[in-house]
């Protein structure tokens, strides 16, 4: 083919490429005439008034005159919509290379003059329909359609001083086809993204000498970095010692074939998100599905379109890169949930809190990098100890925040509040329901109610300041007197805290006293108290203990805890880590579904 003949094909390709990009300019703006004039017909047909009523519209024959009205206008807007919509597909059709330039510009031309008579009633009626109108979605509605008029009747004014069907009758000029004009009126962001070309290293494997070169010169015009490779072995010892964005692989070669080639790509963990190309002289659909199946991004017949290669590849380097940012991000983002873990493990105790006579064991294992679960044990000025197990709802970053609000709000109220008050009214006023105050020591009592006042003015904290984002936490709240044994409690909606003796018997459970902590201010939580007696095991855990799922989906159940709980033990670290076995046994190779977090006293 000779240089003007090269020159003309081209012109016709890009003579071709315009039309269908005109189709698509004046197709969008009727689309939304007809789609939003459609919508108002049936809006408006689906109002059916009763006599009834039409006897309480204080003007019934104005209302339903009105409505009439506005249904003959938008029926005449859809109507010409449709109209244009024909008459773009009659005269706009695929253009052919034996159409001469004037040929086309008589047609564009026949366009504008049949088609911009019909855009004047519709900018008509819509200039109607928005007088004395107080709905505003239908005013909304009608808008869409006028300026979408407005739009296709400007396009069409200039649509013949887009010089894009100008040709030179010299050869030496035809190799400038004068586009520019159509191409920076109607897509600027083309032109922008020339300079922003996707590039990349593209590695080719063929055996076929011709095939490689013709490869290698084709895309090293288009910018690419290109290696090329002459069988399968030689390409898999490429693909080891090197990163490459993309690979186009021949499927029939000697030894190792292009399937051998793919699947091994596709099982390197490291190498498997590299996009591939099945290049192949094969064309069954057999062959297409096995590419397909075993991983290739896509697959081509030889001889392969010059065209469609150049945009499948640009397809997926595209995908590539978008994945190659994610995967990026993805690792900048875990750098930072492992910091937010680091911090969040530092809100949790860094031991085991010593007492003399009692024993303290606890467990955690977060689902994600952070977590929502927290246990905490601290001493009070009086050396009495707060006992805290606590769940907040959801899981990840947010429940994590939470976390470590909800941590310090119990620690900064159990020490620093005390209610007003003669001690006698205050005693009598907050005593527990039923039992009242077990302990004779009022000095003991007062000071573990105004440690647990915490769970309240921790709640109301919350709520008040954050009750439009629905966090809360179930929590288990206990202060403790080393000297006696004397537990006093609130356990805000957490699971039940088991108290068994150096027997493996149940002895008590400390149920629920109130609702979870933060849900809504001024909620009353009921206070509890219990002796913990020698030998005894105070255990508690979250329902990340009891929801545990095996890879069959199977719960750890409360029965399956019950179970061990009710074996004798003589250690609160033995009995943690004996349901850490078990419960890590049960998840097995599994996702982790929830946080796990176990606490666990015994009085020696």
């Amino acid at each position: 083919m000779t240089n003007f003949e090269t020159n003309i094909h081209e012109h016709h390709l890009v003579k071709s490429s315009l039309v269908a990009n005109l189709r698509h300019d004046l197709r969008t703006p009727v689309n939304a005439i007809l789609g939003y004039s459609e919508m108002l017909l049936e809006d408006l047909n689906d109002v059916d008034y009763s006599e009834s009523e039409l006897e309480n519209l204080d003007d019934k024959n104005s209302i339903v005159i009105q409505r009439h009205f506005m249904i003959e206008q938008l029926e005449i807007i859809h109507n010409n919509g449709q109209e244009i919509l024909s008459i773009i597909n009659q005269l706009l059709i695929e253009n052919k290379e034996d159409n001469s330039p004037e040929e086309l510009k008589n047609k564009l031309h026949e366009l504008k003059e049949v088609m911009i008579p019909l855009t004047f009633p519709i900018i008509e009626k819509c200039e109607q329909l928005k007088i004395n109108q107080k709905n505003e979605d239908f005013l909304s509605d009608i808008e869409r359609i006028y300026s979408s008029t407005i739009r296709l009747n400007t396009f069409l004014s200039e649509i013949e001083k887009l010089n894009f069907l100008n040709i030179s009758e010299d050869s030496k000029n035809l190799s400038h086809i004068p586009i520019n004009n159509f191409v920076t009126i109607r897509y600027p962001k083309s032109v922008e993204n020339i300079d922003k070309k996707i590039t990349g290293h593209i590695l080719v494997v063929d055996d076929n000498k011709n095939n490689r070169d013709l490869l290698f010169t084709q895309l090293t015009r288009e910018g690419y970095t290109v290696s090329t490779s002459i069988d399968g072995r030689e390409a898999l010892e490429m693909i080891a010692q090197k990163n490459y964005d993309l690979i186009l692989l021949d499927l029939l070669m000697p030894e190792i074939d292009g399937y051998q080639v793919l699947e091994n790509i596709k099982q390197d963990e490291k190498k498997k998100h590299i996009p591939v190309i099945m290049i192949s002289a094969l064309d069954e659909m057999e062959n297409v599905i096995r590419c397909i199946e075993i991983g290739a991004e896509d697959y081509l017949p030889k001889p392969f379109n010059k065209t469609l290669l150049k945009a499948r590849i640009g397809a997926s380097l595209e995908k590539k890169n978008l994945r190659d940012r994610e995967v990026e991000y993805t690792k900048k983002l875990n750098i930072e949930l492992d910091k937010g873990r680091e911090m969040q493990l530092n809100f949790l105790p860094s031991q085991p809190l010593k007492l003399p006579n009692w024993e303290i064991a606890s467990f955690f294992k977060p689902a994600r990098q952070v977590a929502g679960d927290f246990y905490d044990t601290f001493t009070l000025s009086n050396h009495n100890v707060v006992l805290v197990l606590a769940d907040v709802c959801d899981k990840g970053v947010g429940a994590a925040l939470f976390m470590g609000l909800f941590r310090s709000l119990i620690r900064i109220f159990s020490r620093r509040y005390s209610i007003d008050g003669n001690p006698t009214d205050i005693l009598e006023n907050y005593k527990p329901s039923k039992t009242g105050w077990i302990s004779s020591d009022n000095t003991t009592n007062l000071v573990h109610l105004n440690a647990l006042q915490s769970v309240s003015l921790t709640n109301d904290y919350v709520a008040d300041n954050h009750g439009d984002l629905g966090m809360f936490a179930t929590m288990f709240v206990g202060i403790l007197d080393p000297e006696t044994g004397l537990l006093t409690y609130i356990n805000g909606g957490h699971e039940s805290l088991t108290i068994i003796d150096s027997h493996g018997n149940i002895k008590n459970k400390l149920h629920s006293t109130g609702a979870a902590v933060g849900m809504m201010a001024d909620m009353i939580f009921d206070i509890k108290q219990i002796y913990l007696e020698s030998g005894d095991i105070l255990f508690g855990n979250t329902d990340g203990v009891t929801d545990a799922r095996s890879i069959t989906r199977e719960f750890f159940r409360e029965e399956r805890l019950e179970e061990i709980l009710r074996q004798p033990f003589n250690s609160a670290q033995l009995l943690v880590n004996t349901i850490e076995n078990k419960v890590l046994q049960h998840i097995g190779t599994a996702d982790q579904f929830d946080d796990i977090t176990m606490l666990a006293i015994r009085r020696n």
